[in-house]
């Protein structure tokens, strides 16, 4: 049995100086024994694609990005540029104190250039580090430290282009999830629990500006997000569509699958019985009530005159006195 405890709130790196020493995150002796599955939980943020894996660690003065591939652990970075924080109380903040702070750490610059908007250097570790200038502080500024060359590149192709899931891999299809009401309860699912979907998401967000853990799983056309307390107790999940809504499906042969607008989803419902009980509506929005227990969610197009799909919600029957509420003509 794994035991696992609720995403940390971190508000300092007290291992600054051992990065720099030992020349990256995982390369500190004390975390040599940190498994992926205990960085996940810990994280704040995590991304997954076809290229690796990153993991984002929010501190006060810095974000902490650990990179895995699919041969392990890649290397680390140091970012202090966000929201403008820097670090503080240290000597190593300006670019002109910088050396001294090596000399005491028993490390030096190897490579160094340097032009009116920053200074690059790579140190007799291999780390590299950039710091910015700052017109208020007549002075370069400590901006990243990352721990290896072509760390920023295998970032930017994680993030940006993020794990395409097929969703027949992971049990679900749009028709089966309204159906059956729910994520957890199509065939197979019934049992899935935190770490292994922690294991299988293709994104974690657990950090300040929410209150418990989202785990993402990226298909096509929809985002499956399934939601937790901060005691890792299961709350909730929906689909979000991210597809495009004038895309034609009938090539892929989708039509009796998925729906896009108001108009697909009337001949959806009655292609996979499926009954619609109730409707709430305003000008723009409409959530539709089945006798599944599921809820969907549409937007008004003006592009293409017809309400087109937001949101599916599985187990939507304890929401809708408050879609009545609200929406209720």
């Amino acid at each position: 049995m794994i035991n696992i405890s609720p995403s940390r709130k971190l508000s300092s790196f007290s291992q600054l100086d051992d990065f720099i020493t030992y020349g990256g995150y995982m390369e500190i002796p004390e975390n040599h024994g940190r498994t992926l599955q205990e960085l996940m939980l810990d994280c704040q943020v995590s991304y997954r694609s076809e290229h690796g894996l990153s993991l984002e660690f929010e501190f006060r003065q810095c974000r902490l990005t650990v990179v895995y591939t699919q041969k392990g652990y890649f290397g680390s970075q140091l970012d202090f540029s966000r929201r403008g924080r820097r670090v503080t109380g240290s000597d190593m903040l300006q670019w002109q104190d910088f050396a001294n702070y090596l000399a005491e750490l028993g490390l030096t610059t190897v490579n160094f250039t340097q032009n009116s908007k920053r200074i690059r250097a790579q140190l007799s570790n291999g780390l590299r580090v950039i710091f910015q200038y700052s017109a208020d502080h007549g002075d370069y500024l400590l901006d990243q430290i990352t721990s290896r060359y072509g760390n920023q590149r295998k970032l930017n192709r994680i993030i940006a282009e993020p794990m395409i899931l097929d969703m027949q891999s992971m049990g679900c299809t749009v028709s089966e999830y309204l159906k059956h009401g729910g994520f957890f309860k199509l065939p197979g699912q019934r049992n899935l629990q935190f770490p292994e979907l922690l294991t299988l998401c293709t994104a974690k967000e657990s950090h300040s500006s929410i209150t418990g853990t989202i785990l993402g799983f990226q298909f096509k056309r929809w985002l499956l997000e399934i939601f937790y307390d901060e005691k890792l107790q299961f709350t909730g999940e929906n689909m979000k569509f991210i597809g495009e809504h004038g895309e034609d499906r009938k090539e892929e042969g989708q039509q009796h699958n998925e729906f896009l607008t108001w108009g697909d989803f009337q001949a959806f419902a009655r292609y996979h019985g499926i009954q619609i009980l109730e409707q709430c509506r305003s000008l723009d929005v409409m959530i539709v009530f089945l006798d599944t227990g599921a809820n969907v969610h549409f937007n008004y197009s003006e592009d293409l005159k017809d309400y087109v799909v937001t949101v599916l919600e599985g187990d939507g029957m304890r929401l809708r006195d408050n879609y009545r509420r609200i929406y209720k003509d």
